[in-house]
């Protein structure tokens, strides 16, 4: 995140799209993919062998990468938050993780009609800066919402681009 004020801030354009990817709570080497000072919840699983880890130290590990997702979230909403200019983050988990729940671990081992919840409920969180758009009051949402309601933020249009689809009014 280093550098991304003064990216936003530099930028001659009014429109500007950064996509940020994060690897964060993607198994099985959970204990691997946050800072030392983010493991909180210990003792914490190192073998990439989910199905013979401790429950207790396989949910720890985890539990600090959701952590240090919390921590990625927020510095980045104190990062839109200080530029001078109208801003908005949507964040979107790719999938869920199974972490054990009927001797199922990590995730796309079944298709998607037979995933447990667990793989399928994601978060889907908007935070918004400066010209807060309202948004829909919708009973769920998922990765089909995420081109429109960027194309909607961005006030761009194409053939391809479906109002019912944006989460904003």
């Amino acid at each position: 995140l280093e550098g991304l004020a003064e990216i936003i801030e530099s930028s001659s354009s009014d429109k500007q799209l950064i996509v940020l990817h994060t690897n964060t709570s993607h198994g099985p080497t959970y204990n691997t993919k946050y800072p030392a000072e983010f493991e909180q919840f210990t003792p914490v699983c190192t073998t990439v062998e989910m199905a013979k880890a401790d429950r207790a130290e396989l949910l720890n590990a985890y539990d600090n990468t959701i952590l240090y997702t919390d921590y990625l979230l927020h510095s980045i909403i104190e990062i839109l938050g200080s530029v001078e200019r109208n801003s908005a983050m949507i964040y979107i988990s790719d999938h869920g993780e199974s972490l054990g729940e009927g001797n199922i671990y990590m995730h796309g081992m079944v298709s998607a009609s037979m995933a447990p919840r667990e793989q399928l409920d994601i978060p889907f969180i908007v935070w918004q800066n400066g010209d807060d758009r309202e948004m829909k009051e919708l009973e769920e949402v998922g990765h089909y919402h995420v081109l429109h309601s960027v194309m909607d933020y961005l006030d761009l249009r194409s053939d391809i681009y479906d109002e019912e689809k944006s989460i904003f009014n």
